[in-house]
């Protein structure tokens, strides 16, 4: 399925809502300030578009994977809700999925009819002194499974730091790796954010993509060792690899001319691979700039796969 096909629909849908809001610029007349969705405008459209929408992402092509801060306590804008991620995305792991809210729930439904995996995200690397033993963190592990069965989530996604020699540290990747493995259902999805050395050798077949840790890298060629790294030592293959940008941030080609992140590391993706795809993260900041970061992540997802 072809992204321009995908783009033309949803354009259509766009100006099938417009016009039928100024059909006459001339006369007065009563306000509607009901706003309709645009499946409630043109559920044919919306329905042929969405399908559209599945068939792209059920084919071969680069993955393009987001961070959320979904349903925070205070809103500050719908940067904060899964319905104004982009159509095109793949993959959202959701950081405050213990707040799962009666929003997200109705922006699950949405997310289904495009085709985006929605997984519970545990960030263990933020909580490892939180997490410091073996019952809490399997308390945890098992909130989060719960947590994906009631709600209906596509899977989990978590980070871990690696530590040479530290047996707890060993310890805690194999009960992650045992516990989700094990819950994961048919059709969803382990991802693993971070250096695949974290987690051993034996276990890392388990996991369907890992997101390489350079989302604070600023220089391309550090990149690139951290790519050869995963796949020649940590045994990797390439199409399961990731690589991570952080949006706004700074990233320095080989001439040390500097790029955003997102952009960069998208073109990345396929010069150091190709491999499986892009991460991006804090994408709420900037949501209303000019150039905002949501309008990057598409151009990054186009970028990646031009042809789709």
């Amino acid at each position: 399925m072809k992204t321009n096909k995908i783009i033309s629909l949803l354009t259509l849908l766009l100006c099938a809502v417009g016009l039928s809001s100024c059909s006459d610029w001339t006369e007065m007349e009563t306000v509607d300030r009901n706003v309709q969705k645009p499946w409630e405008q043109n559920p044919t459209l919306w329905a042929e578009y969405t399908a559209a929408l599945r068939a792209y992402k059920q084919s071969e092509h680069f993955i393009v994977y987001a961070r959320l801060f979904n349903s925070p306590d205070k809103a500050s804008g719908e940067q904060d809700f899964m319905r104004c991620l982009p159509d095109s995305l793949d993959i959202v792991a959701l950081t405050n999925a213990d707040g799962f809210s009666d929003f997200d729930r109705e922006d699950l439904a949405v997310m289904r009819e495009k085709g985006t995996k929605v997984l519970y995200h545990l960030d263990y690397a933020a909580r490892v002194e939180e997490l410091n033993d073996a019952a809490k963190l399997g308390a945890c592990i098992d909130k989060a499974i719960a947590s994906v069965q009631a709600e209906g989530l596509d899977g989990f996604a978590f980070t871990g730091t690696p530590k040479l020699g530290d047996a707890a540290a060993e310890a805690a990747a194999k009960l992650l790796i045992e516990k989700f493995s094990t819950a994961k259902a048919e059709g969803q999805l382990l991802v693993f954010e971070g250096n695949p050395l974290f987690i051993a050798a034996d276990d890392r077949i388990k996991v369907d993509y890992f997101i390489l840790d350079t989302e604070k890298t600023e220089h391309v060629q550090d990149v690139k060792f951290q790519v050869l790294n995963a796949t020649d030592y940590a045994m990797v293959p390439a199409e399961k690899l990731m690589l991570a940008a952080e949006a706004s941030a700074p990233l320095n080609d080989e001439d040390r001319t500097e790029h955003n992140a997102i952009a960069e590391m998208s073109r990345r993706v396929v010069s150091f691979g190709p491999l499986g795809g892009l991460g991006v993260y804090d994408i709420g900041k900037d949501y209303y700039h000019s150039e905002m970061n949501y309008l990057i992540i598409r151009q990054a997802i186009q970028t990646l796969n031009p042809s789709k």
